[in-house]
């Protein structure tokens, strides 16, 4: 009988779909990637490991996190050295942090893209306020001109970015791909928004930006990350 070692490489994958709100909506990617092993190593999960001098943790996000929005639909990827029942998974989710709930979890063959790799786009749910130019017809007017623009100048403030590349004007245009009217308050001068934007590893596309590129005095008050769009949706995500 052949005796199995982490050197082998690991030997199941999974999948998980989740959720991150108050209190964890600042809790940064390398915080949350250190969370998700102690959580695996509290319950004797056989995380797999890298080979490297200083070993890292296979697991693997499919997007990067974003600071300060509530996130409803993100997957993350985790490899183990041995097979482990969707219970255990759901036993080591309990000891996630507050604000990180796990939604889902599926077994992915190794031969299944990454998440991360196949990763084309978001979809956000974006509340703005503004004053009494904010009607329907206004802003599906905005909204018209927008999306019929060849190019639309942005600026990103710096600071805003861990790469100081993507500070300063840049055009917004082929980083959106839509943008609707949800729904519209006009008495409170309030409406919500789903926009549909560009991430992957040429670019990403962010709330903040889009809606101050409309030609309108709006203002964000809330902005979610309603779920990512693949290229070929991984099995967590259909």
């Amino acid at each position: 009988m052949t005796t199995r070692t982490p050197a082998d490489g690991p030997r199941q994958r999974w999948q998980l779909l989740f959720s991150r709100t108050d209190p964890a909506l600042r809790m940064r990617q390398a915080v949350l990637v250190d969370e998700l092993e102690r959580a695996f190593r509290e319950t004797s999960l056989p995380l797999s490991y890298t080979h490297a001098i200083k070993p890292r943790p296979r697991i693997k996000l499919a997007a990067n996190l974003p600071i300060g929005i509530e996130l409803r639909g993100e997957v993350v990827e985790a490899y183990f050295d041995e097979l482990v029942p969707i219970e255990r998974i759901q036993a080591a989710a309990d000891r996630f942090p507050d604000g990180i709930q796990l939604r889902d979890a599926k077994e992915v063959w190794h031969g299944f893209p990454s998440a991360a790799s196949q990763l084309r786009g978001a979809e956000y749910e974006v509340e703005v306020s503004g004053d009494d130019s904010l009607t329907s017809d206004a802003l599906r007017g905005a909204i018209v001109r927008m999306l019929g623009a060849r190019e639309l100048t942005g600026k990103r403030r710096r600071g805003e970015s861990e790469r100081r590349s993507d500070a300063g004007e840049r055009d917004l245009r082929p980083l959106i791909e839509d943008i609707e009217v949800i729904a519209i308050d006009e008495k409170a001068h309030t409406a919500t928004l789903r926009t549909v934007l560009q991430l992957d590893a040429s670019g990403a596309g962010r709330p903040e930006d889009v809606v101050a590129a409309l030609d309108l005095p709006l203002r964000v008050r809330r902005a979610v990350r309603a779920r990512l769009l693949f290229v070929d949706t991984p099995p967590i995500a259909r």
